[in-house]
């Protein structure tokens, strides 16, 4: 998994645009832009207070068969795993089987001591723990992240190097720590954790095109991930995703079932609202549990903003998925072209659904 990404709100720019289009209409223009560029490919799909107002897709699914991307198109999501397993670690906590400030050696024996000792579990979820991140070796991409290992065998080999800060002092983005926590998951409740996410969430919010991808099983309508580089569309590198990303972005879906997800995230259905306030409470660099927390007053709009977010990338695909608490509206975006960079489509589309200035991009 890439880096996290924080999220900004760009309410000043001024092309000019035609009044005389519906919101959709604008939206859809906007996002075609993109894609006519080259710049996106993939679904959008935009809820108000609980009721889909936009959703369309663009660009292909399948570029050597010519499929186009639609409604029932299915992408990995990337980093937006890291919110459905910090939901499966609340659980545990409420169901009393987690402390979130035990240490990762009271539920991982074989972790290694002198380090697993210090970390917590809250520390795991705020990206806290002062771990160092198995993505930024040398030889990830090139090498480990296309090998089969257990899950266990992968923490021991990859996830339990030398502190880089004492734990809780720093943030640093960390998939080791989500992985980790995915570990955890499985060692509790003796059950792999695709089955865990299937029946504790999946399930529970109707998510029918949602799952754990792995190398060799058949995911209808699992769309392909692509790069493009020099004008033409290649295909994305090869990555054992069950074995290497796991619990920190091995999750795929759709934007509708993300729809659900947010649904679903923000009620009674998944957790408690005390639960849910911890996993919202901003730690180091505004991050709470698995998601992005800001709040800011535009003073365009005469309020404040509160934004719970977060960005992924994984080979061939992107994503985002943006929730605006105080008006209770959802963007989400799952793209399947990497070398698209997805923030100013996001903000184009909060710029429209608050009759902001916005660009159309030329080129």
């Amino acid at each position: 998994m890439r880096k996290f990404i924080y999220l900004f709100f760009i309410l000043t720019q001024t092309n000019v645009f035609v009044f005389s289009q519906t919101q959709n209409e604008k939206i859809d223009n906007l996002v075609q832009a993109y894609t006519n560029l080259n710049k996106f490919s993939g679904n959008v799909l935009i809820a108000e207070k609980g009721k889909i107002i936009f959703e369309k897709s663009y660009g292909f699914a399948d570029r050597e068969f010519d499929v186009p991307n639609s409604k029932n198109s299915k992408f990995r999501i990337a980093s937006l795993t890291k919110q459905f397993t910090a939901v499966l670690i609340m659980q545990l906590v409420e169901s009393g089987k987690i402390e979130l400030n035990a240490t990762i050696t009271q539920y991982l024996p074989y972790y290694k001591k002198e380090i697993g000792d210090r970390i917590t579990i809250h520390q795991l979820l705020t990206h806290t723990s002062g771990l160092a991140e198995y993505t930024e070796r040398d030889d990830f991409f090139s090498d480990i992240s296309k090998h089969s290992y257990t899950h266990k065998e992968f923490v021991q080999k990859f996830c339990s190097d030398s502190l880089l800060s004492k734990p809780g002092t720093q943030y640093k983005y960390s998939n080791t720590g989500y992985y980790i926590l995915g570990t955890i998951i499985e060692e509790i409740t003796k059950n792999n954790y695709a089955d865990v996410l299937q029946k504790n969430i999946l399930d529970v919010a109707g998510m029918k095109n949602t799952g754990v991808e792995n190398s060799s099983t058949i995911i209808k309508q699992l769309a392909k991930g692509y790069n493009f580089k020099s004008g033409i569309y290649l295909n994305a590198d090869y990555i054992d995703i069950l074995s290497t990303i796991f619990s920190a972005g091995a999750i795929y879906s759709t934007t509708g079932d993300l729809f659900l997800w947010d649904k679903a995230f923000y009620t009674d259905q998944l957790l408690t609202q005390k639960s849910r306030e911890l996993m919202f409470t901003a730690t180091l660099a505004n991050y709470g549990y698995g998601v992005g927390i800001t709040k800011f007053f535009v003073t365009d709009l005469n309020k404040e903003m509160h934004f719970i977010f977060h960005q992924g990338a994984i080979n061939g695909f992107r994503s985002i998925m943006t929730h605006i608490v105080n008006e209770n509206v959802l963007i989400a975006m799952l793209c399947n072209n990497f070398d698209t960079d997805l923030n100013p489509i996001s903000n184009g589309i909060f710029s429209i659904l608050h009759n902001q200035q916005y660009t159309i991009p030329n080129e």
